[in-house]
């Protein structure tokens, strides 16, 4: 008994002896003094700088602990910061960790500064930091601990992490891209093997490559499961503002439920809410998304259902203001880099069902099946209203549709493929049904073929394609076209009738509209029946003449135009001008002709047609004209298209007029015979004021 007393006594003595030894070498321990021992040794290890200006100070009961200010550590073989801290103290309860547990009350940096930078080669200014020692071989590693070999893992437990006044730099020098983060802030709860707690996370950022200047307040109640290899953050609100690729007013917020687990790489969310506000140049937008659940996987992505409303507005906003709901569906292969989204939205009348995706990731390549039920552009972009033009402007342009560019540049990194319909479609005043396209772009060049639609009682189909360089080509066959509809709704003119077909292959090459009418070359060819010219009535015209010997009475307000049976031309175009050769009207009366140039570069037309009358039965509404057979009437068309004016040439016409027996009798009445060879001038001016020009 005595021996056991004694045992205990001694224990006990060594124990406070131990206690005074501990307690007395923590009072005399002054780590300051080894600073410059520590400081050669990681300038020898690792060729860096380490300054320690602070005082170092330790703790040993009841933590162990550590305090530390002042402390940088320089670039390799450099005196510029790597990393630099104005203070950090970490302490851990001793008692614990003979229970293999590591308790550490917290966590705490203040004035964290980190430069970061990636090299041209992909190097970062920290890689040699991960690299193993030289001496060290793969081989020589210590294997991880057998289960079941007595050896437990360490259980830790954090009771929180702070850090303030914190800064964070990352430049890019291939790129060019640079990052700074500033005033960032981390507050976190308990954290351990399985912990809940709260997480609130702030910084300011600012960036080049792409301009930045941006706020992020992060908060949220996370959850961990690491023997579960899981973890969480519900509840989660995080909102960015400021300017970023040149958005201005920014203002982003994100809500949601995230759980993840990194060995499986799933992660989930679930009630996601996001809110987008911001300013471009010329429009202002306002979009707020929502999904009920989101899966994210290493080589999956999937929204099954999502809802989002886009709101824009400002000049280059078509009527200032435009809303699309939008609902659908999203799906990602990431392995294939894939995507595909079902969306389907309403615009005014218009309802959009589309089919998009991405056939590659990089570079993209876009695939797309677009419905639209119905859709009138004149709505959203009205066609500019036609002004007097010069000679040498476009009609309806004046100088401003001169200049108008034409910047193609966008196609030289397009790759898209895809369909387009439309059941019913108003563009520049042109109605068109049941309209159906293939679009391809790739290699700088976009062709929209083959391509058809139903319009003005007939059907249009051809190819159209473009080019990155500014070149343009289009091919056209309308078949069964009622020209007249067409032409007033398109042009505005009412100049023709008819109903027939139109051939056009063109081609053209500029930077701007004008310069693209002025290279314009190619073919076109019209032919038509049952139609009128609008404007002129040659017939009208003709019979006047006849009437003013007093035969006859001439047809009272007859309309202004000229019936056709049939009408063909064919049309050469180069240089932007149209030169037409074989002009071929039929009509019961008469025969027309015709050639000239079009100058559509300029808006101005040159052309000669000759009417000339047939021995025929009467036609259009009066009496015939047989007495006038082989009389030919030439018209000069001339002037912008905004404003053509045509001539007679009354001298030939004359002429004509007084080999017939009405020419001899209108001579009688008019009092004289001309001269030999002229057709008179007293003829010459009767006929003037029969045209009333």
């Amino acid at each position: 008994m005595k021996a056991i007393k004694l045992i205990l006594y001694v224990v006990a003595g060594l124990v406070v002896l131990l206690v005074l030894a501990v307690a007395i070498f923590a009072m005399t321990f002054n780590p300051n003094r080894y600073k410059g021992q520590v400081e050669s040794l990681v300038k020898e290890a690792t060729g860096r700088t380490l300054k320690l200006r602070g005082d170092l100070e330790v703790a040993f009961w009841p933590s162990l602990g550590a305090k530390v200010a002042g402390v940088s550590l320089s670039e390799r073989g450099s005196d510029r910061d790597f990393v630099a801290l104005d203070s950090a103290h970490v302490s851990v309860a001793v008692l614990p960790l003979l229970h293999g547990a590591v308790v550490v009350d917290g966590i705490r940096l203040s004035g964290l500064k980190a430069n970061v930078v990636k090299n041209k080669d992909g190097t970062f200014n920290f890689s040699d930091l991960l690299q193993a020692p030289a001496k060290e071989k793969p081989a020589e590693k210590k294997a991880a601990p057998a289960k079941g070999g007595g050896g437990a893992p360490v259980a830790f437990d954090i009771a929180g992490i702070h850090i303030d006044r914190s800064a964070v730099s990352y430049h890019d020098l291939a790129s060019g891209q640079e990052i700074a983060l500033s005033d960032v802030g981390l507050d976190t709860g308990r954290i351990a093997e399985r912990a809940e707690g709260k997480l609130s996370l702030k910084a300011a950022a600012k960036g080049k490559n792409p301009d930045l200047d941006l706020k992020l307040d992060v908060r949220g109640d996370y959850q961990f499961d690491l023997p579960a290899h899981a973890f969480g953050v519900s509840k989660l609100e995080a909102a960015l503002s400021g300017a970023a690729a040149g958005v201005r007013n920014l203002a982003v917020t994100v809500k949601g439920d995230v759980s993840a687990n990194p060995d499986k790489n799933e992660y989930h969310v679930k009630g996601l809410a996001l809110d987008a506000k911001g300013a471009l140049p010329a429009q202002a937008f306002d979009a707020a998304l929502a999904a009920g659940q989101v899966d994210f996987a290493a080589d999956k992505l999937a929204v099954p259902a999502l809802t989002a409303n886009v709101a824009l507005t400002g000049e280059g906003v078509p009527q200032k203001s435009l809303k699309l709901p939008i609902t659908g569906s999203v799906r990602a292969d990431l392995a294939k880099q894939t995507m595909n989204a079902e969306l389907s939205t309403k615009l005014d009348e218009s309802t959009i069902q589309a089919k998009l995706g991405l056939a590659k990731f990089t570079p993209p390549s876009y695939l797309f099946d677009v419905n639209i039920d119905r859709l009138n552009v004149d709505r959203y972009f009205p066609p500019e209203k036609e002004t007097k033009s010069s000679p040498q402007a476009p009609a309806g342009g004046g100088k401003a549709a001169e200049d108008t560019p034409v910047d193609l540049s966008a196609l030289k990194d397009l790759n898209a493929n895809g369909r387009l319909e439309v059941g019913a479609l108003q563009v520049r005043g042109l109605k068109l049904a049941s309209v159906k396209a293939l679009v391809k772009a790739a290699g700088g060049r976009l062709e929209v073929a083959p391509h058809s639609a139903n319009l003005y009682e007939g059907s249009v189909a051809g190819a159209i394609s473009a080019q990155a360089d500014g070149r343009v080509a289009v091919k056209e066959n309308l078949s069964g076209i009622a020209i007249g509809p067409l032409l007033r709704d398109f042009a505005q003119k009412d100049i023709l009738e008819g109903k027939g077909n139109v051939a056009l292959d063109v081609a053209a090459a500029g930077k701007t509209v004008n310069g693209m009418k002025k290279s314009l070359g190619g073919t076109a060819r019209v032919q038509l029946r049952n139609g009128a010219i609008k404007g002129i009535n040659i017939a009208e015209v003709l019979r006047k003449a006849k009437s003013a010997l007093g035969s006859e009475e001439a047809a009272a307000n007859a309309p202004k135009e000229t019936d056709f049976s049939e009408m063909s031309a064919s049309f050469v175009i180069r240089n932007g001008v149209a030169h037409n050769e074989d002009l071929d009207v039929k009509a019961p009366l008469f025969r027309i002709g015709g050639k000239g140039d079009i100058d559509i570069g300029n808006s101005t037309i040159d052309y000669v047609t000759k009417a000339s009358v047939v021995a025929t039965a009467k036609g259009q509404g009066g009496a015939d004209l047989s007495d006038l057979a082989g009389v030919t009437v030439p018209v000069r068309l001339s002037g912008p298209f905004s404003d053509l004016k045509y001539k007679v040439d009354y001298s030939a016409v004359a002429r004509d007029v007084a080999k017939t027996k009405i020419g001899e009798k209108l001579r009688e009445k008019l009092g004289g015979k001309p001269a030999e060879g002229q057709g008179g001038s007293n003829l010459e001016q009767k006929l003037k004021g029969l045209f009333g020009r």
